[in-house]
């Protein structure tokens, strides 16, 4: 369990350094649109590239909604002449981060941790970028006045970025047959942006194993801050101050921060877990009579309102075009999911520690057929419904 208490260490020392505001701010504008142009080129003696194309930042209510793209192609010319295009995209949408990749045809959907808490704590983080800059050393050398706007020219060894409250206009990278400048042509703030400016490509959306509904990552960061004030509490009982990087850990110390931890995530498995597996059983039966993939997926309706409740991850199947061998993969998966579920609530029923539900499951516990199916908060190290009350 001493990786667990690392982990733990960490996080309680991240919270603490978290200004709460009344509003997550990425930027200091509550919306904008950038449009760039990009240009880079590079030579030695024998082989020239040259890369032109644009690019763009999109966002919204003050970040929480944010698309950056860009699209670019690369001529190659020398020993052998070569044109590549390049296409990147990527939304973050009130914690949910959408990759994509044109090539496959695929956005691949997960979700950030940190940035979840950031969200819960209100963060205003407006000024990191500034900040960022002053910790590397660089310095403010100038101003100039990109598309109409004057920006502060901040230069660090070979890169010069010029900033406008806190939002890049110019990015230069310069030096021996390198030149790289990413330059703002059209900049515009706080004007309403119409959805059709965060609109994704019509691909086949891979979720993350980790990932988990706005719901359930909600209520996951928001058990997530109450279990480190709890734990503050208890430990100041105890006279110990985690924040002292001179406090030593012993294992009855160890035990009492994951109990601490752990309190309020096995409290809700007490009162949800029967009637999780209970839905789960019932959405084996709906989706081996499910005609489609509307309906297979709305056989885990049930399921999802409960980790959701949890902060738990919904299992994910892949029901385009539905056949029985997508029926059975996915009542396979829920069926090792559902027996692991109920070795957890057993021994959740038996105790009122998360160390003791740990050591109880420990060995009992069947690999998931599918990571497709890989749930639990990761809130804290608590009990979980698939690798649950695993202390690594």
């Amino acid at each position: 369990m001493n990786s667990i208490v690392k982990v733990v260490m960490t996080l309680i020392v991240t919270s603490l350094l978290l200004n709460a505001s009344n509003q997550y701010k990425l930027y200091k504008f509550k919306s904008g649109i950038v449009l760039y142009d990009v240009k880079t080129s590079s030579f030695d003696n024998n082989l020239n590239s040259h890369v032109e194309g644009i690019a763009r930042l999109v966002f919204d209510n003050w970040g929480l909604k944010e698309l950056k793209e860009e699209d670019v192609s690369e001529v190659q010319s020398g020993d052998f002449n070569d044109t590549k295009n390049r296409h990147t995209l990527s939304l973050v949408d009130n914690g949910t981060i959408y990759t994509v990749d044109f090539n496959t045809k695929e956005i691949y959907k997960t979700r950030d941790k940190d940035l979840d808490l950031a969200i819960a704590k209100h963060m205003d983080i407006s000024d990191e970028s500034v900040k960022s800059l002053e910790r590397l050393g660089a310095k403010k050398v100038a101003e100039e006045t990109i598309a109409g706007l004057k920006c502060d020219v901040w230069k660090y060894k070979n890169q010069e970025v010029c900033l406008y409250k806190g939002i890049p206009l110019k990015i230069v990278i310069q030096n021996a047959g390198f030149y790289s400048e990413k330059k703002a042509v059209k900049a515009l703030f706080d004007k309403a942006i119409p959805n059709s400016e965060f609109e994704l490509p019509k691909f086949k959306i891979i979720e993350d194993e980790a990932y988990s509904s706005d719901s359930a990552s909600i209520t996951r960061t928001e058990d997530y801050i109450s279990s480190i004030m709890d734990l503050k509490s208890e430990m100041k009982k105890k006279g110990i101050n985690l924040e002292d990087n001179n406090t030593t850990i012993n294992s009855d110390i160890e035990k009492d921060i994951i109990n601490a931890l752990g309190k309020r995530y096995l409290a809700k498995q007490k009162k949800y877990l029967p009637s999780l597996i209970e839905a789960m059983k019932n959405a084996k039966i709906c989706i081996a009579k499910a005609k489609n993939k509307k309906e297979a997926q709305n056989c885990l309706s049930k399921v999802q309102n409960i980790n959701d409740k949890l902060g738990d991850r919904t299992p994910s199947f892949d029901f385009d075009n539905l056949n029985k061998e997508k029926k059975d993969k996915a009542i396979k998966a829920l069926e090792t999911e559902i027996k692991n579920t109920e070795v957890t609530a057993n021994c959740v029923s038996k105790f009122d520690k998360t160390t003791d539900v740990i050591i109880c499951t420990e060995g009992q516990l069947l690999p998931q057929e599918s990571s497709t199916v890989k749930s639990g908060s990761g809130l804290t190290p608590t009990p979980k419904k698939d690798d649950k009350n695993s202390s690594n």
